[in-house]
């Protein structure tokens, strides 16, 4: 399985968990750690604008990963398996529950996820404490804008 992640370039090497932990997102509270990848590199561009607010303008990276096939190592609940309030915009608290108490269990490595863009995207919520965490690999890291070189900026 492919999955992507963008993240300022300082920060794309660390695939701890780490920077979820600090302040807690919307599958996590504080203290744990999670990575949050998604299922196509169109919806990672898309879930940065909606949880910054505005198109980034300093520079980033896209990461392409390759996450082990055994379906086995993830849980896709449906959307009624969801509590209400996950897709809030700005993050509420229902998900960090749901996604702090899927953490905890350990049972997989990977939580996949309607994104809260469009609920035909996915991303996986990533348990870096997952024994299988280890036979994830990166495949690629390239630099990554928004929009071609050349067009005007908006707004």
């Amino acid at each position: 399985m492919l999955a992507w992640r963008i993240a300022k370039a300082a920060d794309i090497d660390d695939l701890s968990g780490a920077g979820a932990a600090i302040f807690g997102a919307r599958w996590n509270h504080p203290e744990l750690s999670a990575l949050y990848l998604t299922l196509s590199p169109a919806t990672c561009a898309l879930d940065v604008v909606l949880l910054a607010g505005h198109v980034p303008r300093l520079p980033l990276k896209l990461m392409t990963l390759r996450l082990p096939d055994d379906t086995a190592l993830y849980c896709e609940p449906t959307l009624t398996e969801l509590p209400a309030g996950w897709d809030a915009l700005p993050l509420d608290s229902p998900g960090m529950e749901y996604g702090s108490q899927w953490l905890e269990r350990g049972e997989h490595l990977g939580l996949i996820l309607p994104s809260v863009a469009t609920d035909q995207a996915r991303c996986i919520l990533v348990n870096p404490r997952h024994s299988a965490f280890s036979r994830i690999e990166v495949l690629q890291v390239t630099d990554f804008n928004f929009g071609k070189p050349g067009l005007p900026a908006s707004g």
